[in-house]
């Protein structure tokens, strides 16, 4: 007994949070809507209709729901019953159909954007609006209009134990109406508009892509143009060979290298010993006074450099003759190594601050929020419906528990509260439009006046 009060407390809190949120959420994104005249675009009056119906459903149903749930039956007169049930339909039916018609804006404008662009006005998002709720009035008032009388019973039971509950009309006939035109109609057009959208998306990212292709292709062959021109080519190579091969030469001739009188290599030793003497005799002579180092024959300084030089081999001029023209190369290329990272970089930039990229991004999160409300809303709704058609149809053999019975109820009542958490995440301006709504323009809380005109800042 007392688990089972617990557990009625429990769930009494976690209902009255519920509808609290659901309250306050719809409440201050339809407020958000009506108060800030730059937010009131086609895709957010359907989001503000989509609120309105959920603040709706918070208001009216939810609290009796509530009450009913806790108390386990229904605890007011029939005429209330009769309102609640209608209100129930009506208000879980225009929610749906809300979401469906915000896919449906979104596919036309990405599939159709020229010819659904000049359409796309507040009268359209008007006339949209308006039949959402001629086609739930249609289905929650559908009972009044002739089922309710060919029906069994009414829409108050009384159960074994004799308690009253208030359930949906007990009729084959309106339990597939109602059904396929509260929910699976949507469900397949959600689905089919979320495919198209994702359809469409995925050209658009294969196009994006073979465009990068190409442009990082055109940058490559700038680039190797590019090199062409900075690295020199064959006939460079060869001239610069010449004129280093000239340019040894006559250094050859004026060392006086260019002479038949090679050293013989019996005479290397000696020759590197006298050479070492002659530079420490001429370091000495120079410190002493530039007298003493002109005395010295000019005949005698060639013979001893010429001496103190080690012979030089061909292939250690072909060596020499190499540096330079790879220490071009080197440096040449890595000035073309710095200009490509440059431009790439540079380019990288250029794409991250044009518009349509911009756009791409704010495409990438339509089709992700959409996604995400998708998902909520199969989860949410599809075990209620699944339950309502199903229990019509096996009265005797499907017996559900009533706490099974009861969660699942609420959770199709939850997507109205999850629905606000999603358009507050993914909208970046509904979410400035709600700071300055509490916290105005100065970082003070505002006021009467500061509500209204940190909105209108916007």
């Amino acid at each position: 007994m007392a688990d089972e009060a617990i557990f009625q407390v429990f769930k009494g809190v976690a209902l009255f949070l519920l509808v609290i949120w659901t309250v306050i959420a719809n409440a201050l994104v339809f407020v958000v809507l009506k108060k800030n005249p730059r937010l009131q675009t086609v895709p957010n009056l359907l989001v503000g209709n989509l609120a309105f119906s959920d603040l709706c459903l918070g208001l009216i149903v939810l609290p009796l729901s509530s009450i009913y749930a806790i108390a386990r039956e229904w605890l007011f007169p029939e005429m209330l019953c009769e309102i609640f049930v209608s209100a129930d339909i009506l208000c879980s039916t225009a929610s749906i159909w809300n979401l469906c018609i915000v896919g449906l804006d979104r596919y036309w404008a990405i599939t159709s954007p020229v010819a659904y662009m000049s359409k796309r006005n507040k009268k359209t998002a008007g006339i949209m609006i308006l039949s959402v709720w001629i086609f739930s009035s249609l289905i929650s008032l559908a009972p009044l209009l002739g089922w309710k009388q060919v029906a069994p019973d009414g829409n108050m039971v009384q159960d074994k134990n004799g308690t009253w509950q208030c359930t949906f009309l007990d009729l084959p006939s309106y339990t597939v109406y109602s059904a396929t035109g509260s929910f699976f109609i949507p469900l397949l057009v959600m689905f089919f508009v979320y495919f198209k959208i994702y359809q469409a998306f995925a050209k658009h990212r294969a196009r994006q892509i073979y465009r990068q292709k190409v442009i990082r292709k055109h940058i490559e062959s700038t680039i190797l143009h590019e090199i062409s021109h900075v690295l020199p080519t064959s006939d460079e190579f060869a001239k610069e060979e010449e004129d280093e091969d000239e340019s040894s030469s006559s250094d050859e001739v004026e060392n006086g290298m260019a002479n038949n009188d090679a050293i013989p290599e019996e005479d290397e030793l000696e020759a590197e010993s006298s050479g070492r003497e002659e530079r420490s005799e001429e370091t000495q002579h120079t410190t002493a006074g530039s007298s003493t180092a002109a005395s010295i024959p000019s005949s005698k300084k060639e013979v001893s450099i010429a001496r103190s030089l080690p012979p030089i081999s061909d292939r250690s001029k072909r060596k020499m003759e190499a540096k330079p023209v790879k220490s071009v190369v080197m440096i040449s290329y890595e000035k073309v190594k710095r200009h490509k990272i440059r431009k790439e970089r540079m380019y990288r930039k250029s794409l991250q601050r044009k518009p349509k990229a911009i756009s791409a991004a704010k495409e990438r999160r339509g089709v992700k929020v959409l996604g995400i409300i998708l998902g909520c809303f199969t989860i949410c709704w599809t075990p209620f419906f699944i339950m309502y058609v199903a229990v019509q149809f096996c009265k005797d053999t499907c017996q559900v528990n009533p706490h099974i019975e009861m969660f699942i109820t609420w959770l199709g009542y939850s997507n109205s509260a999850m629905n606000p958490i999603i358009y507050t995440v993914f909208n970046r301006d509904y979410q400035i439009a709600l700071k300055r709504l509490f916290v105005g323009d100065k970082g003070k809380p505002a006021g009467l006046g500061g509500l209204g005109g940190g909105i209108r800042a916007l």
